[in-house]
């Protein structure tokens, strides 16, 4: 671990260091999920008025959030929470490493670090999330599967014989997590509560638990796994050749960076934005509902290519969110509502070039892409008592270990900030956290 100073700003930034050996997971020898209770907050993190509290049973995810009044405005749940996924469009969003657990009630355990400024999660094997559309656990040996599924957990649909098998041995992903929740104040001017988050995903070990989302699984409904559409032919530009989506590769990826969610019984329910130098807002109700989530692009999409390969000009490109921030706000007055707001810096270094090779002998970093098709953020109110903000990217995919360099290892980062206090005020500290975080280090 390194701090480094950012510029004329009399504060540092945790990152996690990427100089020497790959380390291994911290709980090779744990069970990789136990049944918890996911809204038992473990450590708290105070930045000013605001208590920050995670859970060492759930991965370290994010399960409260008091703004100094003593109430938590969290929905709590480990398939909820505050947290991120990672999926691919190749598996059918089925192959879904997640921080906090298995379902909502079977966390993943991990030991926490705690200081006056920070919280650091260090890296530990990511267990797989499971839902009723595919069931890939044979076993319940340490949870129980999940309820949606009819045949009460004697058996699943993945094509494999895993009588010899434990649900440990289904449930351990080939990825490793590691992050750290810091305070950032001083970074965003100093007025305003700041809380940053950085993490990064690594397909660390050979394939093993993906081949239960192989060509022989079937999805409850009958319908395969492996979704031939989304095969990438090639995943990387930047690497000699062409490295086509193989089955244990990642292809066409869903990776949903962050998402906070909040009860709407908090107050917190207009959205707004600020975009061609003024604030604009919608209703709440204009954004509840799947499929009416209100979307900005933070980048320019990637172009498109053409059937011979070249790369073509897309014809209608959405107007990118230069702000590169949503809030939601107790009322539409900039001056004095209070607000929430999810801020993405699209020019640092992490968020960039967000996928990074990593030599596994030394940690050395040989290489880093933008890997990107499409970078949007969006307003949610799917569950009708909740709503949130959430930072989604589309990525070409990742490669396991081998089908790339030799002895290198694929790892995806990301870094956001969640931000507290009147819009206008929160306006400020993005401008002054952009100038800071530019391709910082």
């Amino acid at each position: 671990m390194r701090r480094v100073k950012l510029g004329m700003i009399a504060s540092f930034v945790f990152c996690i260091s990427l100089v020497g050996a790959e380390k291994p997971a911290s709980n090779l020898n744990k069970p990789i999920v136990k049944k918890s209770d996911p809204t038992v907050v473990t450590h708290k993190l105070r930045i000013g008025k605001i208590t920050v509290g995670f859970s060492d049973t759930g991965g370290g995810y994010l399960n409260y959030l008091d703004l100094g009044d003593g109430k938590n405005i969290v929905s709590p749940r480990y398939g909820r929470g505050w947290q991120g996924s990672l999926r691919d469009q190749l598996h059918s969003g089925r192959y879904n490493p997640t921080q906090a657990g298995f379902h909502d009630h079977a966390g993943a355990p991990v030991t926490l670090v705690l200081s006056k400024k920070r919280l650091v999660i260090p890296k530990f094997n990511l267990p797989l999330y499971g839902d009723p559309v595919f069931d890939f656990t044979q076993h319940e040996d340490l949870v129980y599967d999940h309820k949606g599924y009819k045949d009460n957990g004697k058996t699943d649909t993945d094509g494999l014989d895993e009588s010899k098998l434990t649900q440990d041995d289904e449930l351990r992903s080939e990825f490793d997590f590691e992050g750290v929740y810091e305070n950032a104040t001083a970074l965003g001017g100093g007025k305003i509560p700041i809380l940053r988050f950085y993490c990064r995903y690594t397909y660390a070990r050979n394939p093993k638990v993906i081949l239960q989302f192989g060509k022989k699984a079937k999805k409850v409904d009958g319908k395969p796994i492996i979704d031939e559409r989304s095969r990438v032919p090639d995943i990387s530009a930047g690497l000699r050749g062409k490295q086509a989506a193989t089955d244990v590769d990642l292809s066409n990826i869903i990776f949903t960076a962050y998402g906070i969610r909040l009860f709407t019984k908090t107050g917190y329910t207009t959205p707004m934005w600020y975009e061609d130098g003024k604030w604009k807002s919608v209703t709440r109700e204009s954004v509840k509902g799947r499929g009416k989530e209100k979307q900005f692009d933070l980048t320019a999409p990637a172009a498109k290519k053409t059937k011979k390969g070249k790369k073509a000009k897309n014809s209608k490109t959405p107007s990118v969110l230069k702000s590169q921030f949503l809030l939601w706000a107790k009322g539409k007055n900039p001056k004095t509502s209070p607000a929430i707001a999810l801020y993405y810096p699209v020019r640092s270094r992490y968020n960039s070039k967000s996928i990074l090779g990593v030599d596994r002998k030394t940690g050395r970093e040989v290489y880093r892409e933008d890997r990107s098709i499409r970078n949007f953020i969006f307003f949610s109110h799917v569950i009708p008592d909740q709503i949130g903000i959430r930072t989604r990217f589309m990525l070409s995919g990742m490669l396991a270990p081998k089908h790339g360099k030799p002895n290198v290892l694929e790892a995806l980062e990301h870094e956001t900030f969640i931000l507290f206090g009147t819009p206008n005020e929160i306006l400020a500290a993005v401008r002054a956290l952009d100038k800071t975080l530019t391709n910082h280090r």
